[in-house]
């Protein structure tokens, strides 16, 4: 059962490292379409698709992170979210789970992360005696991938 004063995050994998975004900001985990239209300039917007009746910007987080694209592989997904009235998808490796984080509150990020740029779109991480789990500014991603978000 979860805590009143718990906070949660959608857990997801980019090059085994995980990351969490506030469940509120998810509306749906959906396998990657087989066919996930890619665009014609060098960026982390992978193309647009129509997904519940909404024409929204899909966005490769490898890339945005500064990796490699990766190879199709099952367990990718692509993360349905908004941000106020704004809708993009996440093609992230995986989704892992549903975080709850007690009353142990998130600490502030270092900003550092393996990818290229992937330290800066962190608001702190989460940390338990085995784990951490990278808090993902996803306003931060979409501003540097040229996106108005407010």
């Amino acid at each position: 059962m979860f805590q009143d004063n718990a906070e949660q995050f959608v857990v997801f994998k980019i090059e085994g490292e995980e990351y969490g975004l506030p469940i509120g900001s998810v509306l749906q985990i959906l396998t990657v379409p087989a066919e996930v239209p890619v665009s014609d300039y060098y960026s982390a917007v992978r193309g647009m698709m129509k997904i519940r009746g909404k024409i929204m910007p899909i966005f490769d987080v490898r890339f945005a992170f500064g990796f490699d694209e990766a190879p199709a592989d099952p367990k990718q997904r692509l993360l349905l979210v908004q941000l106020g009235r704004l809708h993009v998808g996440l093609i992230v490796d995986e989704v892992t789970e549903v975080l709850q984080t007690g009353a142990q509150a998130p600490q502030i990020s270092d900003g550092r992360s393996r990818g290229k740029r992937a330290g800066t779109f962190f608001t702190g991480m989460y940390k338990t005696n085995d784990r951490i789990v990278m808090l993902f500014d996803l306003q931060e991603m979409l501003e540097e991938e040229g996106l108005n978000v407010e």
